[in-house]
């Protein structure tokens, strides 16, 4: 009886003994996640060279999943490798190092659940910066316990069996399953295939598909090789014009999509279309198609000319009344040809004409740092307003002042722009301090211009853009301060903030501007500001009162996304939304889309 009874607090001692061992691991486990998401942002552990990413903003409670998630995973494996070593995890070196690999599994397949099931942005060097500080702690909690129970730090039998266990089969087996997440990281950078695969993925595992239309093709059956934007003249409700991100612009009837014709090809003046390259934007002269103007035939197209080793942003006028596609192309007249470093990043891309038949144009900072925030650098960042019929007088007059690295002709600066009197600006911005105004356009009951302005890592803005209008890139993102880098002095323009800020998710982050939608066919559209993001295919709408707000509500949702995903707005003289989506970037599978009731038969 009595040895019985010494036997059971020595068991009771022992189960404690172990579960404050487990405990310990997964306390390890929480800290180093917490380490690794702070330090993230600026330990660079992982070569540029291998895996160049942006760092990755971790808010608080995405900081609590990860959190979470890690410890779910780890705790698994090492209740998995438990039951294969045993219990004893510090007892020994040889047990302790086995522990070491059982780790790397749980934060692996953590890694992984995080990539392909969440909504957190995916970090790989909080992958690794997490991993290390795990190891390093479980071999501190190793040798703790060693001294405490007068084993001594046998350090070096640890490493030893770390290294002695490589003889395992099952140990390889470990170690390429945790190349697998820079794998999938790497592949998902490469591959549109794969991306919008993942994101689809992710897409269905955190958001409802229940939205109250969805996107249906306008044109019937017609496709196209990634289109980029549509337009329609005015006075003209049967003829839609599409352009191609490669370059062609086509026209088609709307909306049976018949007839499709092709007018202008500019492929060998875009050159290599990848990154944020190509035809990005068009728009046709307020008099297109009016008998007896001289400027019936006219178009004007935004387009990267990307080479091996240079990129050029060019705006050109082309006259598509001509007879043949090679007149037509061959008609080109130069106004802008802007060179940048060919990085191939953010280039805007809108050509709008708005009140008093003047073109706007939304250029991005063309990753031209020593213009950020200026107006006597060169054309970039911002919005610009030209006068392409140069009809001087009281109205525009001609251009005074060449950009840096660039060239400009053929269209005089409006005299109310807001810098067109001043010697030392370049006249021709209209609002600027953007980083990436990807699709503006006019609400046509009152004139304001809207922008979707693509953030960098945290943030995605809408804006409504005034005249001289500073939006303040890059030395505020959203609504917050970015540290290292102080406004200019003095800041030129009108301090503006966003209408609409939303913070960066693995599937939400990249805004592109809409329209203020008048008609009546999409009731939950009506007197709103319609937009969408690239990445989650999301078409989304806020009051477009142009007042502060902090939420969007979700109306549709496109089935590609990410680089396959959609990329402009055009409203019908029908009154139907109509979207642009690219879909594959080698095959014609993308289409003008149009908004439906999602309990439509269309």
């Amino acid at each position: 009886m009595g040895g019985e009874a010494t036997r059971r607090p020595w068991g009771i001692c022992r189960i404690m003994s172990r579960l404050l061992v487990f405990a310990l691991q997964l306390l390890i486990v929480t800290v180093a996640v917490l380490v690794g998401a702070e330090i993230a942002g600026r330990v660079q552990l992982i070569p540029r060279a291998l895996l160049n990413l942006p760092a990755v903003d971790f808010s608080a409670a995405d900081t609590r999943e990860v959190v979470r998630i890690f410890v779910i995973a780890c705790g698994l494996a090492f209740l998995a490798n438990r039951l294969i070593s045993g219990w004893d995890v510090f007892d020994e070196p040889r047990r302790t190092a086995k522990e070491i690999y059982a780790l790397v599994v749980g934060v692996v397949a953590a890694a992984l659940w995080l990539f392909f099931l969440t909504g957190i942005n995916f970090s790989p060097e909080l992958l690794l910066d997490a991993s290390v500080i795990a190891l390093l702690l479980h071999l501190a909690a190793f040798v703790a316990l060693g001294v405490a129970r007068r084993r001594g730090a046998r350090i070096g039998g640890f490493f030893a069996h770390l290294l002695g266990l490589l003889s395992k089969p099952a140990v390889w087996a470990i170690l390429l399953f945790a190349t697998s997440p820079i794998v999938v990281a790497y592949t998902f950078t490469q591959s549109r295939d794969f991306a919008n695969w993942v994101t689809n993925l992710r897409l269905s595992a955190n958001l409802d598909d229940d939205t109250p239309y969805v996107i249906v093709n306008a044109l019937g059956a017609t496709t196209f090789e990634t289109p980029i934007m549509a337009q329609f003249a005015d006075g003209d409700p049967s003829t839609l014009y599409v352009l191609e991100r490669n370059g062609r612009l086509y026209r088609v009837d709307y909306p049976s999509g018949a007839n499709k014709t092709l007018l202008l090809d500019l492929r060998d003046g875009v050159g290599y279309v990848e990154m944020e390259n190509g035809a990005l934007g068009f728009d046709l002269h307020p008099e297109f198609g009016r008998e007896g103007s001289p400027s019936a035939g006219f178009v004007y197209v935004y387009y990267t000319e990307y080479r091996a080793d240079s990129q050029t942003n060019r705006l050109n006028r082309y006259d598509i009344s001509l007879s043949d596609e090679p007149a037509r192309t061959a008609s080109a007249l130069p106004l802008i040809a802007q060179r940048r470093d060919n990085d191939g990043y953010h280039n805007g891309g809108s050509v709008e004409f708005g009140p008093g038949g003047f073109l706007y144009l939304a250029v991005g900072e063309a990753s031209m740092e020593e213009c950020h925030n200026r107006i006597d650098c060169a054309l970039v960042g911002g919005i610009l307003r030209i006068d392409v019929d140069r009809r001087g007088g009281s109205v525009s007059r001609p251009i005074a002042r060449q950009p840096r690295n660039g060239e400009t002709a053929n269209y005089f600066i409006p005299l109310d722009n807001p810098y067109a009197g001043n010697r030392q600006a370049l006249g021709e911005f209209w609002a600027h301090g953007l980083r990436n105004p990807f699709r503006i356009a006019f609400d046509p009951a009152n004139g304001n211009l809207w922008a979707g302005e693509v953030g960098s890592t945290v943030w995605e803005e809408v804006d409504r853009i005034e005249r001289g209008g500073n939006y303040q890139f890059p030395f505020i993102e959203g609504r917050q301060a970015q540290q290292g880098f102080a406004p200019p002095d003095p800041v030129m323009g009108t301090p503006r903030g966003p209408v609409l800020t939303y913070r960066h998710t693995a599937f939400l982050r990249s805004v592109i501007g809409g329209i203020v939608y008048r008609g009546s066919r999409i009731p939950e559209a009506r007197g709103r500001y319609v937009f969408l993001d690239n990445y989650s295919g999301q078409v989304m709408t806020i009051p477009a009162s142009g007042e502060a707000v902090e939420d969007f509500t979700i109306i549709a949702r496109s089935r590609d996304v990410a680089q396959r995903g959609p990329t402009s707005f055009a409203v019908a003289p029908d009154g139907a939304i109509l979207i642009t989506v690219m879909g594959d970037n080698d095959n014609p599978t993308g289409i003008v889309g149009r908004l439906e009731p999602a309990d439509s038969d269309a």
